[in-house]
């Protein structure tokens, strides 16, 4: 199996990075050897196709296992309470996906998996192993994926924080076309603020709060610093999970991830360069 696994300084001595470099995919379930660091805990996955500048950054920042409800079990708050959160579980599926999707086009591209990370947040740290790895090479562009709670009202928000070179609006319309448009959306309207325009598949339009902004994200305003435009994904389970809870591709995921190469090779412009695929 060829990787590279190498050991970080303290305080996050625990995590182990991956640099990936096996098989992906046996049908629509990862290939064993991806499958056993998706399912570890304190695992930094990093896979690339190309060299940088890349065209795409994708990252994964709270990825679990399906079973697993939580992550950062040893986190502590500010009063030294513990301070779990929920688990993306299987977030890393769609991603997978769209990074197998803009490979096979050529496009030059990296992704960034946190499996099960106990201690500590890492898009809300700059200092955090997975962090350090989104910013250690340029991109041209920024795609942090999640996955949300069963109990979410939208099965899609996307926003950018606080980071003003994105467009997320546009975005959203290409992806919305990718999808086929049958998809309950929620949308950010600006930069920095909750409101959001509510796109429902059947036309319908509304205006509402979202309730996965991203405002607290740091890694979306690093980009910014760096003139890397950036967006922030949550995909409800349907996503994220088959339905016999196999650590595997969903079918929505498989379109999600299929539709989010397209969007982010039209956002970008790739097909009119001389240089990408077409």
């Amino acid at each position: 199996m060829r990787t590279v696994m190498t050991k970080p300084p303290a305080p996050y001595d625990e995590i182990r990075t991956i640099i990936y470099q096996d098989e992906l995919w046996t049908l629509r379930e990862y290939h064993p050897a991806l499958a056993d660091f998706l399912q570890a805990r304190d695992r930094l996955l990093v896979l690339r196709h190309g060299r940088p500048p890349y065209a795409v950054l994708l990252g994964v920042p709270h990825h679990a296992e399906v079973r697993e409800d939580y992550i950062c079990e040893r986190r502590l708050d500010a009063e030294g309470r513990p301070a779990p959160r929920d688990a993306d579980k299987n977030a890393a599926s769609y991603a997978l996906v769209a990074f197998t999707a803009l490979r096979d086009r050529g496009v030059p591209c990296k992704l960034v998996i946190m499996a099960h990370p106990t201690t500590h947040d890492p898009n809300k740290d700059l200092a955090s192993p997975y962090s350090r790895e989104l910013f250690a090479e340029p991109a041209r562009f920024l795609l942090e994926c999640h996955g949300s709670g069963p109990h979410r009202r939208l099965a899609l928000e996307l926003s950018a924080g606080h980071n003003h070179l994105a467009d997320a609006l546009r975005f959203a319309q290409l992806l919305d076309a990718a999808l086929g448009r049958r998809y309950t959306w929620g949308v950010q309207k600006a930069p920095g603020s909750r409101d959001a325009w509510i796109f429902h598949g059947d036309g319908h339009e509304e205006e509402e709060a979202l309730e996965l902004s991203a405002l607290q994200t740091v890694t979306l305003i690093e980009a910014e610093r760096r003139g890397m435009p950036a967006l922030h994904l949550e995909a409800k389970p349907a996503f994220c999970k088959p339905a016999d809870d196999v650590n595997a591709v969903s079918p929505d995921g498989l379109l999600l991830g299929r539709a989010l190469a397209q969007a982010l090779l039209h956002y970008l412009g790739w097909r009119d360069r001389a240089q990408g695929p077409g």
